[in-house]
């Protein structure tokens, strides 16, 4: 689904649905930290920070970066939120709690190019983070048994990476 709405050009929904995929399976994952799902989610996302990086945050060092925003709860080291922060406490957050996301954190369109806009306080996500999340997804264990009949694939430069066979 969040392919589908992303072809469609509704960056939102999309990323409401791959927000949705990743906590489902960050769920499944760390099924010991069910009373927090916050933490469950930015634990998936940062111990999966080596696809998150290249798939959706190039050049960035995912692990060090802190961003000066304010931001309910964040779990990174330090008291400052990482992006693992910035994806839930904004993006699913907001998403599923019927919000608009706060100005300054829409979605970039285009892929040819990863930006992060630091604007006053705000953090601007290429809208490649939806395929980086969904490859979390993809490529974690937990849903090795999970099929799709719809012959998806995920593609990181020229390699392409069929949902199925994963």
């Amino acid at each position: 689904k969040a392919i589908a709405d992303w072809q469609l050009g509704d960056l939102e929904s999309a990323m409401i649905h791959a927000c949705n995929a990743l906590e489902g399976t960050a769920k499944k994952a760390y099924p010991e930290l069910s009373k927090q799902s916050n933490l469950q989610f930015t634990t998936l996302v940062r111990n999966n920070y080596s696809i998150l990086g290249p798939m959706a945050i190039p050049g960035l060092d995912l692990e060090k970066t802190r961003y000066d925003v304010k931001l309910d709860k964040p779990k990174a080291p330090g008291g400052k939120p990482d992006s693992a922060d910035i994806i839930y406490g904004v993006h699913r957050c907001c998403h599923n709690h019927g919000q608009d996301l706060p100005d300054g954190y829409e979605l970039i369109p285009g892929l040819n190019g990863c930006q992060i806009d630091f604007v006053t306080g705000k953090v601007r996500l290429s809208e490649k983070v939806i395929f980086g999340l969904l490859a979390i997804v993809v490529f974690s264990p937990v849903n090795a048994h999970q099929k799709t009949n719809y012959g998806c694939f995920l593609k990181f430069n020229d390699h392409e990476f069929p949902i199925n066979d994963w």
